[in-house]
């Protein structure tokens, strides 16, 4: 299970500098960490669609001030990173769907994402109370798998190389040894919930799965 001093004593370790109790502690080694953990992380959060850090909200509607391009408008979750989705809403939403066959899954990504777009501190789209399929701009880091982590590790140790060991050259060492593991955690990740392409649905199949009917 990850932890802030977990990571930061683990990027210490790669540069070979003092590990910490806590990352209030009056040392070096604590006061570049926090300087530069909350960044790591936030940096972290938009590498991919982490399965651990998405989240789905119905949302709050706003005025429409874009009623020439889209139907609705609503307000942007205050812990949203990144917009992933909108979704229908609850009664919108088809209640029987066959267990295996040639059909989308999601059933509503059938003829792909439903389009919206973020503007402005809002979010807009032609779907009534929608919801939104979002990744948060903030985690517990126990929720962190093993390979992320160590991959948030190697980011924070390439920026603690030079303040606390002078190094260029372990500064760079840290850079690639830093990329690798990030690639690890986003294919990893990925592998976990990959993307499907969208595969093509015949009218009276897309009737069959009750979405024609909504306007979907």
């Amino acid at each position: 299970m990850a932890t802030p001093v977990g990571i930061c004593n683990a990027a210490l370790s790669e540069i070979a500098a003092d590990p910490i109790n806590s990352i209030d502690e009056r040392s070096s080694s604590a006061f570049y960490c926090k300087m530069h953990y909350d960044g790591v992380i936030a940096e972290l959060l938009t590498w991919t669609d982490w399965d651990w850090a998405i989240r789905r909200v119905t949302l709050a509607a706003q005025t429409n001030d874009r009623k020439g391009e889209w139907l609705y408008r609503y307000g942007r979750p205050s812990d949203m990173a990144d917009a992933i989705r909108v979704l229908p809403s609850i009664d919108q939403q088809v209640e029987s769907l066959p267990v295996v066959g040639p059909y989308p899954f999601p059933a509503w990504d059938a003829l792909g994402r439903l389009p919206f777009a973020v503007a402005s501190g809002s979010i807009y789209t032609n779907v009534a109370s929608a919801i939104l399929e979002y990744q948060v701009n903030a985690v517990d880091p126990a929720v962190i798998d093993s390979l992320t982590a160590r991959a948030a590790s190697l980011e924070l140790a390439s920026r603690l190389a030079m303040p606390l060991k002078k190094s260029r050259t372990l500064k760079g060492d840290m850079v690639k040894l830093a990329e690798v593991a990030r690639q690890r955690a986003i294919a990893e990740s990925e592998n976990r919930a990959p993307r499907r392409t969208v595969d093509y649905v015949s009218d009276a199949e897309y009737a069959r799965m009750g979405l024609m009917s909504d306007g979907l």
